[in-house]
């Protein structure tokens, strides 16, 4: 099934010049249900393409990144076009952003938890469109980009938009594009994630 996988991957990219060949993609199968269990990004200025899900209702996936002022802090997300892809939302918590109180409550007791004051919540696009790269489709809601206003830890939690839903979604933090030996492998992962059923299946 790989090797399948790989060879549709070779032959999209030659049909498809492909950004998200370019953005490391990957697949995350991992749960991280409180923000010490954060998937932390090596190298937060790296454009990625990470498939992932959320597995339960009202559950918050967690990332993050380490960072200098000037630095970029670029995060969006995406959802494929295909069975299970659900609109997601994310809250970015870390120093230098807006007073957290602005954002309500909720968002201020968040932020106080990881000891920063600053916090801004993302609005995916109403009508998102969709867009097809390497043979795959998905629906864009969207990104927020800034510079990095202080040196620091910044917190990423993503959930989806309806707290009732479960499904996949794809996380896309950095802006530095960078092909390498590991995009081709990364991409076939993300080829898979894509046509995988939902909900997802026990392995044989």
């Amino acid at each position: 099934m790989r090797r399948l996988l790989v060879l549709i991957v070779l032959i999209a990219s030659s049909l498809f010049p492909s950004p998200v060949l370019a953005h490391a993609p990957s697949v995350i199968d991992s749960t991280t249900a409180t923000s010490d269990e954060a998937i932390v990004l090596d190298d937060p200025t790296l454009s990625r393409a990470i498939g992932t899900t959320i597995e339960q209702p009202g559950e918050v996936d967690w990332y993050r990144m380490d960072l200098k002022a000037g630095d970029p802090l670029v995060v969006g997300l995406t959802a494929p076009d295909a069975v299970g892809g659900i609109a997601t939302t994310f809250t970015l918590l870390g120093p230098g952003l807006p007073d957290a109180a602005m954002a309500g409550p909720g968002v201020a007791e968040l932020a106080a938890s990881l000891g920063v004051a600053g916090a801004v919540v993302f609005e995916p696009a109403p009508e998102p469109r969709r867009e097809v790269h390497g043979g795959l489709g998905f629906i864009q809601y969207g990104n927020l980009r800034l510079e990095a206003p202080s040196d620091g830890s910044y917190w990423v939690a993503v959930r989806a938009v309806d707290p009732d839903s479960t499904g996949k979604y794809v996380f896309t933090p950095g802006q530095r594009e960078e092909f390498g030996p590991g995009s081709i492998a990364g991409m076939a992962d993300l080829v898979e994630f894509f046509i995988a059923p939902w909900p997802s299946q026990p392995a044989d």
